[in-house]
C-alpha cells in the first residue's frame, strides 16, 4: 500500500482507546478488512467523530507510518443514521457488523464482500427482509461456507423468521460461540 491512500470503507467496528483515540475497523473494496488508528477522533475539535459512526460508508484519507495505518480524515458517503432508525433496523446491522468483523480476517480482501455488505445494509435501511437475507446467504456463500439446504428450503417457502433464525443459528456454529449483538436489545 502507498504511504497515502484514498478508499471507500463501511465503518464494521470502533473501538475506543486512550481518552481521544479510537481503532476503527473498516471494511473496503479492494483492500478488504482494514483496522486503522483515528488519533484524536473524540476531540471536540475533530470532523471524523460523526463519519466513523457504525454502518456508515466513509472515504478514508489513511496515512502509513511504522507498519499502522492512520485516518487523517474521512467524508460520509452513505451514513446510516441519517433518518431515524427502528430498533428492529438497529439490532440487523449490529448483528451483521459483528458478522462481518468475526468472519472476515485483517488485511483479507475477498471478492464481492464489499458490494453484499452494502446490499445488506441498504436492505436493512429501507426495511427488506427479503433483500437482506438474500444477501446473508450471498455472504455465506462467498465466503465459501456454503449454505444448509434447510435454509435455503426456508428462504424458498418466503418464511423469512425461521430462515433468519436458521441463519443466526449457522453463522454462530462457524464462530463457535453466541453472538454479543443481540443481547443489547433483550
Amino acid at each position: 500500500m502507498d504511504r497515502y491512500k484514498s478508499t471507500l470503507g463501511i465503518v464494521i467496528n470502533k473501538k475506543t482507546i486512550k481518552e481521544s483515540d479510537i481503532l476503527v475497523t473498516l471494511l473496503t473494496p479492494r483492500e478488504g478488512k482494514l483496522v486503522v488508528l483515528a488519533k484524536g477522533a473524540k476531540n471536540i475539535k475533530s470532523s471524523r467523530l460523526g463519519n466513523i459512526q457504525l454502518g456508515n460508508t466513509i472515504k478514508a484519507h489513511l496515512y502509513q507510518k511504522n507498519n499502522f495505518l492512520w485516518l487523517s480524515e474521512s467524508q460520509n458517503i452513505n451514513p446510516f443514521l441519517q433518518n431515524g432508525k427502528s430498533l428492529a433496523q438497529l439490532n440487523l446491522l449490529f448483528y451483521f457488523l459483528e458478522i462481518a468483523n468475526r468472519l472476515i480476517a485483517e488485511n483479507q480482501h475477498i471478492e464481492k464482500i464489499y458490494d453484499i455488505s452494502q446490499n445488506i445494509i441498504d436492505a436493512i435501511n429501507k426495511n427488506m427482509i427479503h433483500k437482506y437475507i438474500q444477501n446473508e446467504i450471498n455472504f455465506l456463500e462467498v465466503l465459501g461456507f456454503g449454505v444448509p439446504l434447510d435454509i435455503k428450503e426456508a428462504f424458498s417457502k418466503k418464511d423469512y423468521k425461521i430462515s433468519q433464525k436458521l441463519i443466526k443459528r449457522f453463522f454462530e456454529s462457524i464462530i463457535e460461540k453466541p453472538l454479543e449483538s443481540n443481547k443489547l436489545f433483550k
